[in-house]
């Protein structure tokens, strides 16, 4: 039984690869709610995550000639998801408009003041963090993240070299990256959102 979903999946998928519209579809009706699960819990946003399943689907589509029956759909699926979930999140950072969208207009069940409660709880964690860096990591890291100097720029004000920069923001990361850990009520995609 289990061998004949295979062939049955590698079926569809290779109807899929020669542009069959019915075996998209198909494709899509099976997996569309958990990619939305996937990428819901990911963004805890159901905007991006309705969002990332059109990307997914899209890329899935058009680059169907490639996609290799000999593999299950399934793992490529929850990849292109996660990938386009971390490349939203660290375009955020940069974009004020997409931070307002994932932390202001989540899921009409979630409370706006409780995200407005964990925003302001992440921001402290977050300053908690760098505050125990060492001093001068300290200093190039908000040069780098909160001034969005270059390490070129940073290498220059401080006469050190753009490697000793590249080396102190990757420890400094690892450092806060591994103090965040260990409050499991942070989702992985707002440490991303915050440190990259």
């Amino acid at each position: 039984m289990k061998g004949s979903t295979k062939i049955s999946e590698a079926t569809i998928i290779k109807r899929v690869s020669k542009g069959d519209h019915l075996a998209f579809r198909q494709i899509f009706n099976q997996h569309k709610d958990a990619i939305f699960g996937y990428s819901y819990k990911l963004t805890k946003s159901s905007i991006l995550a309705e969002e990332t399943v059109q990307e997914v689907f899209l890329k899935i589509w058009q680059n169907r000639e490639k996609l290799d029956t000999a593999y299950p759909i399934k793992p490529y699926l929850y990849k292109i998801a996660r990938n386009h979930v971390y490349n939203t999140l660290r375009n955020a950072a940069y974009s004020d408009k997409l931070k307002e969208q994932i932390f202001y207009h989540q899921a009409v069940c979630r409370n706006i003041t409780e995200d407005q409660v964990i925003y302001r709880d992440l921001e402290t964690f977050k300053e908690r963090a760098i505050q125990s860096l060492p001093t001068r990591q300290q200093l190039i890291f908000r040069m780098s993240r909160v001034e969005g100097l270059s390490h070129e720029e940073i290498a220059q004000q401080l006469n050190i070299s753009s490697n000793t920069v590249k080396d102190q923001i990757v420890k400094a990361l690892k450092t806060i990256k591994a103090q965040l850990h260990i409050h499991t009520d942070i989702a992985v995609s707002i440490i991303i959102l915050l440190f990259f």
